[in-house]
């Protein structure tokens, strides 16, 4: 249960990045990931399940809105009753502009969650509707649509950090001079903004893909990886926990990747109010 005071935390003991069943496509319940956590030594754990929409709105991979008070109610209670461990309730969203006074207002000035962060999986022009990231189309339309959703993203004030920047690299098999020019255009964003970019341990689990230039990780981007070094940018690190036994691996893959990389990481800094009220930053 978080304490009154202000608190700063190693990126190593802290994951703010965690599905569960909830989502659809994870496993475990919440109080499963909570166990891992503290056994393997983290100090800060945040639960941030798939944002549903009242309209559940991308219903196939989001839990059901139904299921929102439920999942927020279950994150308050393990804050309350660990005193060993800081349980943090936040959500991953799609952002979608029309719902900004529903994120906004519902969901963070009425406390329900500590912290949103996000992301985009989705994308929708003229021709498709809600089309998930790893069926983009491989093209510089598809990669400028990407950018400029990524940037709404920054732009919107909502989120404390922007997850997996380089997804578009599912997508865009291609490090090119359009990859370059948007990933410039999201770093340069992000360093404006101060908002931390997510290097993401999830990712360094997948498969990788055949491109022109031979196998890579689909995600993390290398290549945008190393130009972020030139942007006095903030980096974090999560696990992007599916199952609880990655909580901790996950976390120390991307942590390793950003050490051979020579970037280093923001670590997180938790302000609580006398009221119990939560203020997330990173340093």
């Amino acid at each position: 249960m978080p304490i009154y005071g202000s608190n700063e935390f190693d990126p190593s003991v802290t994951n703010i990045h965690t599905h569960s069943y909830y989502c659809g496509h994870g496993i475990g319940k919440l109080r499963d990931y909570v166990d891992v956590a503290k056994r393997e030594g983290l100090k800060v754990l945040g639960f941030s399940e798939h944002c549903p929409t009242p309209t559940n709105r991308w219903s196939g991979s989001r839990m059901s809105f139904n299921k929102l008070e439920q999942y927020l109610n279950q994150c308050r209670d393990l804050q309350a009753t660990n005193s060993d461990i800081i349980i943090l309730t936040g959500l991953e969203c799609d952002y979608e502009p029309k719902e900004h006074n529903w994120y906004k207002e519902y969901l963070i000035d009425s406390g329900r969650v500590d912290y949103l962060i996000a992301g985009v999986h989705y994308l929708t022009t003229d021709s498709y509707t809600d089309r998930y990231i790893q069926l983009f189309p491989n093209d510089k339309k598809a990669l400028h649509l990407y950018t400029d959703n990524y940037i709404k993203i920054l732009e919107s004030g909502l989120f404390k950090i922007g997850v997996h920047p380089d997804i578009f690299g599912r997508f865009y098999d291609d490090w090119d001079d359009e990859a370059k020019a948007c990933s410039i255009s999201i770093l340069e964003c992000a360093t404006s903004l101060q908002i931390p970019l997510e290097i993401n341990g999830d990712g360094l689990n997948k498969r990788t893909i055949t491109t022109k230039k031979g196998k890579r990780l689909m995600y993390p981007l290398i290549d945008f990886w190393e130009l972020s070094r030139e942007y006095p940018i903030k980096v974090v690190t999560n696990s992007d926990a599916h199952r609880p036994e990655n909580v901790k691996s996950q976390l120390l893959n991307g942590i390793s990747y950003a050490q051979n990389l020579g970037i280093g990481l923001s670590p997180i800094h938790i302000e609580t109010s006398i009221e119990g009220k939560l203020n997330i930053n990173f340093r």
